[in-house]
């Protein structure tokens, strides 16, 4: 099909050669074969007049006109993406969609895991792809590649629709053994122990709840530092460390491991995690679906609360 002398199917061939700048990887991407990937870069050459990717090297850069059209062409391909999954009714138990979703370990285990199980039976074809996320989540929704991103409201990303799903506080993480049965840590306590921290977002040595909290000059001790909220407590058990972590998180471990949670001594603001997807995706009814299953689940969360 063509338009304004335009073969339209090269447009997919345009998209990816702008995204992977790269024969090679274009034609892995659209199931094509190298030779016939080069003639559609030829083609695309001369309706442009324009070389669009310039050898430097071994390698290949966008000139400037391929670089002012990648983001509009691959806009228009979303939008036809969108046109195509256009449904008049969806029914998720003859789903066989598959999707990716960004998130951290901790939203995983206190919401994901239950959307999981819900989705076994509810819709038992649709597949799930649980993703860590990091600091290309941003550029993964904007260009359609993961179909949720769920993040504290600091990383959402401008220009994109996002609903809150639930909000949580921070407590104390600690081995018995160490801190005994009392409730709440004192402020020495707190400032005199080494602690433990966890990424958030990938590659932050700057913890989140170090970012939150506010007790002028006073600064812990992190000696250990975990690449995910799951390696938590195999880091703390029979440590006289703390770990500082999101208290439903924290009572998930407890309840598993020989660890105790308890009140925090110092001041950190609750922090509220929201889903976010993209524009063209807002009346996908896959995805629709998908976010109502998890609103439906934040709503069932219970308030948060340490003895």
């Amino acid at each position: 099909m063509r338009f304004d002398k335009l073969d339209l199917n090269l447009l997919v061939v345009l998209d990816a050669l702008l995204t992977t700048r790269s024969v090679t990887r274009t034609a892995e991407r659209v199931f094509l074969s190298q030779p016939a990937t080069s003639l559609s870069l030829k083609r695309l050459r001369e309706y442009f007049k324009d070389e669009l990717l310039q050898p430097i090297g071994k390698s290949f850069v966008l000139t400037p006109l391929a670089a002012e059209l990648a983001k509009p062409v691959h806009d228009v391909l979303l939008q036809v993406q969108a046109i195509s999954r256009a449904q008049p009714t969806f029914d998720p138990a003859r789903s066989q969609r598959r999707f990716v979703i960004d998130s951290s370990d901790y939203v995983i285990s206190v919401l994901l895991s239950e959307m999981v199980r819900r989705a076994a039976s509810a819709a038992p074809g649709m597949e799930f792809d649980l993703r860590a996320r990091s600091p290309q989540s941003r550029e993964l929704l904007q260009s359609g590649e993961i179909e949720l991103l769920i993040t504290p409201q600091f990383a959402l990303v401008p220009g994109q629709p996002s609903e809150l799903l639930f909000e949580d506080t921070f407590s104390c993480l600690v081995s018995p053994e160490y801190f005994g049965t009392k409730k709440k840590l004192t402020t020495e306590q707190y400032f005199e122990a080494s602690h433990i921290g966890v990424e958030w977002g990938g590659g932050q040595r700057l913890t989140y709840d170090q970012q939150l909290i506010s007790v002028g000059k006073r600064a812990r001790k992190q000696d250990v530092i975990a690449p995910s909220f799951t390696l938590v407590p195999h880091l703390l058990v029979g440590t006289p460390r703390i770990a500082t972590l999101p208290t439903r998180l924290a009572q998930q471990i407890a309840a598993r491991f020989a660890l105790r949670v308890v009140q925090c001594p110092v001041d950190i603001p609750p922090f509220a995690e929201h889903m976010q997807w993209h524009k063209y995706q807002e009346r996908d009814p896959a995805i629709a679906w998908l976010r109502g299953l998890l609103l439906e689940i934040a709503e069932e969360m219970k308030p948060t609360s340490v003895p």
